[in-house]
C-alpha cells in the first residue's frame, strides 16, 4: 500500500434491487428489522436477519423453521468478510455462492 492509495477486497451488491426479485419475503423481514439500514445489500440483509432472530418476538414457527438458515447464513458471512480480510478472493466467492445457496432456501422455507 502507499502513502495516498489503499488496496481493498470488497464485496458488494452492485445492485441492491436485485435482493426483492430474489429474495422478497426475505427482503421485507431483514429491512423491517428497526436498525439502522445505511445498506440494502446482500451483507447487510443476513446481518439484519440474525438480530432479528436473536432480538425480535418472532413466532415459534418461525424461528423453528428458519432460524438454522439464518445462523448459517451468518455464519456464512463471517467467513465470507474473514476472507476478505486475508486477501482470499477466491475463498470469498466460493462463500458468496453458498451464501446466495442459503438465501435461495430461506426463501422457501420462509414463515411469516
Amino acid at each position: 500500500m502507499g502513502n495516498a492509495l489503499q488496496i481493498r477486497v470488497t464485496a458488494v451488491t452492485w445492485n441492491e434491487d436485485l435482493l426483492e426479485k430474489l429474495w422478497p419475503k426475505l427482503t421485507e423481514l431483514a429491512f423491517s428489522v428497526p436498525i439502522k439500514h445505511e445498506k440494502h445489500g446482500v451483507l447487510e440483509m443476513v446481518r439484519a436477519l440474525s438480530d432479528g432472530l436473536q432480538f425480535l418476538p418472532w413466532s415459534e414457527a418461525r424461528r423453528k423453521a428458519m432460524g438454522p438458515g439464518i445462523e448459517e447464513a451468518a455464519r456464512i458471512k463471517q467467513a465470507l468478510e474473514n476472507a476478505l480480510a486475508d486477501w482470499q478472493p477466491r475463498e470469498a466467492n466460493i462463500l458468496s455462492d453458498k451464501l446466495e445457496d442459503v438465501l435461495d432456501n430461506l426463501e422457501k422455507a420462509f414463515v411469516a
